[in-house]
């Protein structure tokens, strides 16, 4: 956005968050312009768009003021979020973030379960059209190259339905979205290991879903780079995720037949850490002590098990909240078009799920 654009963006998002009430006095020019750090002119444009706009009222050698603004009559105040499952993965903590902005801008969340299921999740959003939802956030079903939903999600933001992707992302495309820097993610959790001592590192992977694949890919990669690179034998991929996944047949699949495990796995989820740990215990190998173990996601799930999970740090709360500010910026200025590409930089929490060798 141009700098007027970002001034602008700012002062209405405090007005519908009730930050500045109908009356109040903005900040003069000379304060924006050092809150901005922008030129006078670009403030001064900021506030004559706002003012045509009906959001501020410049008043001479007064100032300007906040106006009252009646909701746009469009509005349905309805917010759909279409998780897998809501009640796993990282769904809870993002969910519980998106409530928490929708609650204080008086909408409502529509929440819907696709069961990573194409054709159910083609299906929740053909309703969602018809319901007029005002925006939707969904964490969308790809892997990066089979078929998805992508074409009918563009017809939706054309129609002007708000559309912001969680976690996922659609390759070449034009949707915002918010992610983990799974890339990034992937080589953190390598290093890891590798400096605790691990070289015969194995990876257990959900390989329908992008995220995941992306997260080992960057696992290889990284001790390819070391010169250590995982053999075949110790890479696990299954399919499908949660109730409907083959995690705990694979898992065990491979405990039977390995003769040689890795001393250390990479779970792309900590749920897909719980299956495999669960494997490896039915052939009485222990974590940490037989076997170290590093998940991705940091949920309620590493932190309840017996052995507690050492995993990268998935911000679920603060990603659904900016994700529906990112929606509500969008209903409330079609306008400006925006495109906004956020990636969070991960960091590992650590407990006691990898030994020191």
């Amino acid at each position: 956005m141009k700098k007027y654009e970002i001034v602008a963006t700012s002062i209405r998002r405090q007005i519908v968050e009730n930050k500045l009430s109908p009356g109040e006095k903005l900040p003069s020019e000379t304060e924006l312009c050092q809150s901005f750090g922008f030129s006078r002119n670009a403030i001064r444009q900021a506030l004559k768009n706002l003012a045509a706009e009906g959001w501020v009222e410049s008043v001479h050698g007064v100032g300007t003021f906040c106006r009252a603004r009646a909701p746009l009559s469009r509005l349905t105040k309805n917010i759909a979020f279409v998780a897998y499952y809501a009640s796993s993965y990282v769904f809870p903590e993002v969910i519980r973030g998106c409530d928490h902005v929708l609650y204080k801008n008086r909408f409502q969340l529509v929440l819907n379960q696709s069961e990573y299921d194409l054709a159910k999740e083609h299906d929740i959003l053909l309703s969602l059209r018809e319901r007029k939802v005002d925006g939707i956030i969904i964490a969308p079903i790809y892997n990066g190259k089979d078929s998805s939903n992508s074409d009918l999600l563009e017809k939706l933001q054309a129609e002007g339905i708000a559309i912001v992707l969680c976690d996922n992302t659609f390759l070449d495309r034009r949707f915002s979205f918010v992610a983990m820097d799974d890339l990034a993610g992937g080589t953190l959790a390598a290093d890891y290991l590798w400096e605790k001592g691990h070289r015969k590192i194995g990876v257990f992977f959900q390989d329908d879903y992008l995220v995941k694949i992306r997260r080992m890919e960057a696992v290889c990669a990284c001790l390819d780079r070391k010169g250590a690179p995982i053999p075949n034998k110790w890479i696990v991929p299954f399919r499908g995720h949660g109730p409907a996944g083959n995690a705990m047949a694979t898992a065990q699949l491979f405990f039977n037949r390995s003769a040689d495990p890795p001393t250390a796995f990479v779970c792309s989820s900590d749920e897909d850490a719980l299956q495999l740990i669960q494997a490896a215990e039915k052939q009485h190998l222990s974590v940490p002590a037989d076997l170290s173990v590093i998940s991705f996601d940091n949920s309620s799930v590493a932190q309840l098990q017996r052995v507690s999970l050492t995993s990268v740090d998935h911000p679920g709360f603060s990603m659904g909240e900016l994700l529906t500010n990112i929606v509500l910026d969008k209903i409330y200025h079609p306008e400006l078009n925006l495109l906004t590409r956020t990636l969070i930089r991960p960091t590992i929490v650590e407990r006691d799920s990898v030994a020191q060798l």
